[in-house]
C-alpha cells in the first residue's frame, strides 16, 4: 500500500488529524519490531506517508476521485469520531468506501470528544453521538478505538494503539517495547553523568519542574473544558423558546438569534468571566461575518470589561477587536488594538502560536491600510513562517498569511509578486476548502485585479462577475464585504462603456458603504464611478452631485483618488461651456497627480487631453493641438478606442479638429 493510513475527519476537527498525522510520521518504530512481518509487510524504521483529506467535501455531490484513490491505496482507516465527524456526510462516505474495498478489519477509531453510543443511551444528549452510523452499517461494530477525552488516553497511549493496529502487533508488546526504549534512553542519560548525586538532584528539579508544568496544563485544560461545556449549554439556551407559540421555525434569522445571546449573556455567568468573555469574543466575531462589525465590536468590548478575564480569553478578544477595527476602516486603532493583543501574548504562557500568527497577518493589514508597506510585509512574513512551521505547507492559515502579501504586493504595484502570492494561497484554498468558499472566490476576484491592471478588460469582468455572484450567494445581497466587489465590477464596465449596467452595481455599493462603513475610503471611489456612469447616461446634474461628494470625501481623508476626481470635475464644467473653471479644476490636479500616480503615466497624459479640449473650447486652438499631440500616444498605448478614455480621446480630437478659430 501507498500510504499507512486514511485519516477520516470533519474539517471542525483539522487540528486533532493534524496532530495524528505528525504523531504516526514521526513515530520511530522500535528496533526489535524491524525486519518482522506485518500488516504492512517487513516492517521499518519508520510508517509508510499517512493519507489526510483536508475539508468536508461540501462542496461535490460524491467523494472525489483523489480520495477515493487515497482510501484504495491506504491499508487503515482511522476515523477522528466526534460529534462533528458522526454528523458529516462525508466521514460517513469514507468509511462506506473503505469497509467496500474489504477492509473493515483495518478499521479504527480515535475519540477526541462526544460520547460513544450517546445516541442510544437513555438519559444523555444524542446530539454528543461521536460514533459516525457508518460503523455500524452491514453488520459491523464498533472498531478498536483509541480514547484522547479527558481521564482516558493520554496522546502517547492513543498513538501507540492506532500504531499497533496499523503494524498488525500487539499494543501491550509495542508499549512494552516503547517503554523498554524509554528505560535505556533514562539509563543512557544517567550512565553519562560524572558525578551521580548532582544529576539527581538536576533530574529531581526537572520533575519538579515538569511537574508544575503538568498542573498548570491540567488546570487550563479544565478551564477549556468548563468553558466549553458553558458555550455548548449556552448555545443551545438560544434556540429554546418559553412559548411555542412564538416560535417560527425556519424563519427565524442568524441576527435574532445573535441579538438573543447578546441580552442573555448581560444577564447570565456573572460569576464566571472568563466564559463570559469568550462568548462574548465568539458571537462579536459571528456578527462581524455578518456584517455587523460595530455590534460585534461593541459586544466584544463589553467581554474585556469584566474584572479576571483570563490573559489567554482576554488576548482573544483583542485581536477580534483589532479584526473588526480594520474592517471598519479605523485602520489606527487596529493597529493599537493588535499591538497590545500581541504583547500580551507573548506574556502569557498558555497563548498559541497560531493566535500570534493571526494577531501578526491582521496587523500587517492594518499598516498596508495606512501606507506602511515594509512594516506590513515584516508582519506578513513573520506570521507566514509561523504557520508554514506549525501547520505544514498547505494550512489555510498559510494560505491567509499568502492573501495578506498579496494585498501588500498590489499596493506596491508588483504584479508579479501579487500573481504568485494569489497563486499559492487560490491553490490551498481550491485543494482544502473548495471553489465555491468565500476566501477562494475572494481569491478569484483578486485574478479579476490583476487582469484589470494587465488590461485584460473581458478577464476582469468575467472575474469580477464570478466573485459578485459568489458573495452574494453566500453572504447576501447587502454584505459590507460585497460592496468594493460591486465597484471593480462596475468599474470595468465603464470602461468598457456600459454605463447603465454599471449604474444599479455602484447604487448598491454606496447604500451598502454608506451603511456599514461610513468611514470606509472607499466611498470617494465609489462615488466617482457613479458620476462618470452618470455622465455617460446624460444625467449630468446627478454626475456633478456624485462626483462633488467624492471630492469631499477625498479631500477629507487624503484620498489620491483627489486628482483624478478633479479631472473629471474639469471635464464636466469644459462640456457645460465654462473652460475656465474647468482649467482651475486641472491646475490644482496637476501637481497632486504628478505626487499621487508616478508610476502612471497615462494619467498625467489624460489631463492634458482634458486640458486641450478645454483649450480649444475656449478659442486657444494652436496650443490644443500642441498639447493633444504631445499625450495622444500615451492614452492609445493605454486605452483601445473601444473603452472609456479611447472613445473620450476621439470625441475630444474630433471638437478640435471641428473648432477653426
Amino acid at each position: 500500500m501507498r500510504y499507512a493510513a486514511f485519516i477520516s475527519y470533519n474539517h471542525r476537527d483539522r487540528k486533532a488529524a493534524a496532530w495524528l498525522q505528525r504523531a504516526l510520521e514521526t513515530y520511530r518504530i522500535p528496533r526489535r519490531l524491524q525486519g518482522r512481518d506485518g500488516a504492512l509487510g517487513i516492517i521499518g524504521a519508520r510508517l509508510p506517508p499517512v493519507f489526510r483529506d483536508r475539508e468536508d467535501l461540501a462542496a461535490s455531490g460524491d467523494l472525489a476521485a483523489s480520495v477515493r484513490a487515497g482510501l484504495e491505496d491506504s491499508a487503515s482507516l482511522v476515523v477522528i469520531c466526534s460529534p462533528n465527524g458522526a454528523k458529516s456526510r462525508w466521514v460517513n462516505e469514507e468509511i462506506r468506501a473503505f469497509t467496500a474495498l474489504g477492509r473493515r478489519a483495518r478499521l479504527q477509531c480515535l475519540i477526541i470528544s462526544g460520547e460513544p453510543g450517546a445516541s442510544a443511551r437513555p438519559g444523555i444528549d444524542p446530539d454528543l453521538e461521536c460514533l459516525p452510523p457508518a460503523l455500524f452499517e452491514d453488520g459491523g461494530a464498533e472498531p478498536l478505538a483509541a480514547d484522547i477525552r479527558a481521564g482516558q488516553d493520554d496522546r502517547g497511549a492513543a498513538r501507540l494503539k492506532i500504531i499497533a493496529g496499523i503494524l498488525g502487533v500487539g499494543y501491550d508488546e509495542l508499549r512494552q517495547r516503547e517503554a523498554a526504549r524509554r528505560q535505556r534512553r533514562l539509563a543512557t542519560i544517567a550512565g553519562g553523568s560524572a558525578v551521580g548525586f548532582v544529576a539527581m538532584a538536576g533530574l529531581a528539579g526537572v520533575a519538579l519542574v515538569a511537574r508544575q508544568d503538568a498542573v498548570r496544563e491540567r488546570d487550563i485544560a479544565r478551564q477549556k473544558t468548563l468553558t466549553a461545556e458553558r458555550t455548548v449549554n449556552f448555545v443551545k439556551s438560544l434556540f429554546e423558546v418559553a412559548d411555542p407559540s412564538e416560535a417560527r421555525g425556519r424563519s427565524i434569522t442568524a441576527r435574532e438569534i445573535l441579538d438573543r445571546g447578546a441580552r442573555q449573556l448581560q444577564r447570565d455567568l456573572a460569576d464566571e468571566p472568563t466564559v463570559k468573555a469568550e462568548l462574548s469574543t465568539t458571537l462579536g466575531e459571528v456578527y462581524g461575518g455578518l456584517g455587523l462589525f460595530r455590534d460585534g465590536e461593541a459586544l466584544i468590548g463589553r467581554g474585556l470589561a469584566l474584572p479576571a478575564v483570563a490573559p489567554g480569553t482576554r488576548a482573544r478578544a483583542l485581536v477580534a477587536v483589532g479584526e473588526a477595527q480594520w474592517k471598519r476602516s479605523d485602520y489606527l486603532g487596529a493597529i493599537d488594538t493588535l499591538r497590545r493583543a500581541i504583547a500580551l501574548i507573548d506574556a502569557t504562557p498558555e497563548a498559541n502560536g497560531a493566535m500570534r500568527a493571526r494577531a501578526l497577518s491582521d496587523l500587517a493589514d492594518a499598516e498596508a491600510s495606512v501606507g506602511r508597506l515594509d512594516v506590513a510585509s515584516g508582519h506578513a512574513n513573520a506570521a507566514l513562517a509561523s504557520d508554514r512551521m506549525r501547520g505544514g505547507p498547505n494550512a489555510l492559515e498559510v494560505a491567509r498569511d499568502q492573501e495578506t502579501l498579496l494585498d501588500i504586493a498590489m499596493a506596491r504595484g508588483d504584479l508579479a509578486a501579487a500573481k504568485r502570492h494569489l497563486t499559492a494561497a487560490l491553490a490551498i484554498r481550491t485543494q482544502v476548502q473548495g471553489v465555491t468558499q468565500p476566501k477562494a472566490m475572494e481569491d478569484l476576484t483578486n485574478l479579476g485585479s490583476v487582469a484589470y491592471l494587465q488590461n485584460d478588460l473581458p478577464a476582469a469582468e468575467a472575474a469580477f462577475t464570478r466573485g459578485v455572484r459568489a458573495k452574494e450567494a453566500v453572504l447576501g445581497p447587502t454584505h459590507p464585504e460585497l460592496a468594493a466587489d460591486l465597484n471593480n465590477l462596475a468599474r470595468v464596465l465603464l470602461e468598457r462603456q456600459r454605463f447603465a449596467d454599471a449604474r444599479p452595481l455602484l447604487l448598491r455599493a454606496v447604500a451598502i458603504d454608506t451603511r456599514e462603513r461610513e468611514g470606509t475610503d472607499d466611498l470617494a471611489f465609489e462615488y466617482a464611478n457613479l458620476g462618470i456612469a452618470e455622465r455617460g447616461l446624460g444625467r449630468l446634474a446627478e454626475a456633478a452631485r456624485d462626483f462633488a461628494r467624492a471630492e469631499t470625501i477625498a479631500r477629507a481623508r487624503k484620498h489620491r483618488n483627489l486628482a483624478p476626481i478633479l479631472v473629471e470635475q474639469a471635464e464636466l464644467a469644459c462640456n457645460a461651456g465654462e473652460p475656465a473653471r474647468g482649467l482651475a479644476r486641472l491646475s490644482e490636479a496637476a501637481p497632486i497627480m504628478a505626487r499621487d500616480y508616478p508610476g502612471d503615466p497615462w494619467r498625467m497624459a489624460w489631463l492634458n487631453i482634458v486640458r486641450a479640449d478645454c483649450l480649444g473650447r475656449d478659442g486657444q486652438r494652436a496650443q490644443a493641438l500642441a498639447l493633444m499631440a504631445d499625450n495622444r500616444k500615451a492614452i492609445r498605448d493605454r486605452w483601445p478606442k473601444s473603452t472609456l478614455y479611447g472613445a473620450r480621446l476621439d470625441a475630444a480630437e474630433r471638437r478640435l479638429e471641428t473648432s477653426r478659430g
